[in-house]
């Protein structure tokens, strides 16, 4: 097997399985996998499910890979089982560094307020968001209202699918930093794709937060929404939903 044809051949692999709805995968120069981003219907458990994804791409591509780089989205059931819509769960299995295994599995997620909407005191409330895209790069600019003012944020990434997804989470980051400024939450990104899965495009966000509720390890938050209109409108709210639930306690204590 060619190098250059790992990642192609990694997400036709992981696609065969019956509880895997999307996948993306980076490799690095030599054609080893560096992030293994996975979208899988309810039911399966996330650990378990990362360790088999591990053992099956490592027997079918000869190549080792590390579980850490393995991170699962999990599409929570609906009231109607076959609408499979809506991200309602999201997961990240368990991290193995030096014998210390850490797992973080929220409930559904709160859903992120918008524009208009005043039924979400105390929390930030997904206002605009702009994407100019110049020489090659796209700077994308996002608002959200906190209380009765204003945050913003911006940042800007390669004009690529994933690179539209990081500039528009870390503008979102960016911009909630504002509001819980002095709060002691500290937030960055960890990784931003965007992958193909049940006939349309979602973005996945992981995110790493640290707060004095948490303790020193950083804790892996992970959102994911469908592209409805535009990969920074989704990537801005992928965002907002791994985050609602750590931000607004620091929301309510600022």
């Amino acid at each position: 097997m060619r190098q250059s044809s790992i990642k192609t051949t990694a997400e036709a692999v992981l696609r065969e399985l019956p509880s895997v709805v999307g996948a993306c995968v980076s490799e690095d120069l030599e054609g080893r996998p560096t992030e293994i981003h996975v979208l899988v219907r309810p039911g399966p458990d996330p650990a378990s499910l990362a360790r088999d994804l591990r053992d099956l791409l490592q027997d079918r591509l000869g190549v080792p890979v590390d579980q850490r780089i393995i991170s699962i989205a999990q599409l929570a059931p609906t009231a109607d089982e076959q609408a499979e819509g809506a991200v309602a769960q999201a997961t990240i299995p368990p991290v193995e560094s030096g014998g210390v295994h850490a797992s973080f599995q929220p409930g559904t997620p709160d859903e992120p307020a918008m524009t208009g909407d005043t039924s979400f005191h105390g929390r930030v409330v997904f206002s605009s968001i702009e994407a100019t895209v110049t020489g090659g790069r796209v700077e994308v600019g996002i608002q959200l209202d906190w209380r009765d003012s204003q945050v913003r944020g911006s940042s800007d990434a390669v004009n690529t699918k994933n690179g539209r997804a990081r500039a528009a989470a870390v503008a979102t980051l960016s911009a909630a930093r504002e509001a819980v400024a002095g709060n002691g939450l500290e937030i960055e990104l960890d990784f931003a794709s965007v992958v193909q899965a049940l006939d349309g495009d979602y973005t996945l966000i992981s995110v790493l937060a640290i707060s004095p509720r948490t303790g020193r390890r950083p804790l892996p938050l992970v959102g994911a929404h469908p592209v409805e209109t535009d990969i920074e409108t989704a990537s801005a709210i992928a965002t907002l939903k791994a985050i609602n639930r750590i931000l607004s306690p620091a929301l309510k204590s600022g």
